[in-house]
């Protein structure tokens, strides 16, 4: 009886399975693929554009973008930039910072003030004329061979005197100051050049982060004069040796301011 049974089922499974072949199960269709997602180029944002320090201030550049950002200074003598978009101030000037990240870049610009205002920087070029000079500053109030001079160059000055070389062109220039100003003159030099040595007694600066790279040399010294002691700022190219240039200053001060 069982034996028959399990033959009874194995039939009825069998025929089950033959009634329903003419059946038409549709085959499940697959799942749609999802869209791929757009491309969204990565952008900086910027909160400011731009900021004012005076020498030796930081500043943090608040940018955000989902790449990282990389940093550089345009002109590193008036401002550098660290990895993390801290920015120092160095020198007097302007200079603008790039910041890039993939195919996105931004500008921030930093200017340097002073905090003197001494005098106004002569704009005069080595190698120029004395005829130039003189067209340019009016008729000298003072002349030696070798230079010439203009008194009460500005407010707080004593004298603008300007040197030249055997071919009569421009080799450096000074302005002179009372000795009261010495503080406040070290103040203005150190803010818009960089300091590099001290030599016999001329406080010696560069307009580069280094002697190599620079083309101006400025000088500050007292001359002690028992009649008349003075301050100079002295401004020479880099090919003349500041001590040498100090000893004709004296000389050529001390004839012109009597």
């Amino acid at each position: 009886m069982k034996k028959l049974s399990l033959v009874l089922m194995a039939v009825l499974a069998f025929a089950f399975i033959g009634c329903n072949s003419w059946l038409d199960f549709p085959e499940p269709e697959p799942e749609p693929e999802p869209e791929p997602e757009p491309n969204v180029e990565a952008v900086i944002t910027l909160e400011e554009t731009s900021t004012t320090l005076h020498k030796g201030e930081t500043y943090q550049i608040n940018a955000e973008c989902e790449n990282p950002i990389a940093y550089s200074s345009e002109n590193e003598f008036n401002a550098t930039v660290s990895e993390e978009g801290l920015v120092t101030a160095n020198f007097v000037g302007a200079t603008v910072i790039n910041l890039e990240a993939g195919e996105d870049a931004k500008t921030f610009e930093v200017t340097v003030e002073p905090v003197s205002n001494l005098y106004p920087e002569p704009e005069i070029e080595f190698g120029e004329t004395k005829e130039a000079i003189i067209e340019r500053f009016g008729q000298p109030v003072a002349e030696t061979e070798d230079a010439i001079g203009y008194p009460n160059y500005s407010e707080n000055s004593i004298m603008l005197m300007v040197m030249f070389n055997e071919e009569g062109l421009v080799e450096s220039y000074a302005v002179i100051f009372a000795t009261s100003f010495e503080e406040e003159l070290e103040t203005f030099v150190s803010e818009r050049y960089m300091f590099v040595q001290e030599m016999d007694g001329m406080k010696i600066y560069v307009n580069a982060l280094t002697p190599e790279e620079a083309s101006l040399l400025v000088g500050i010294q007292v001359y002690e004069d028992d009649e008349a002691p003075f301050l100079m700022a002295v401004y020479g190219s880099m090919d003349e040796e500041p001590a040498e240039k100090s000893v004709n200053l004296k000389a050529l001060v001390k004839a012109l301011v009597k």
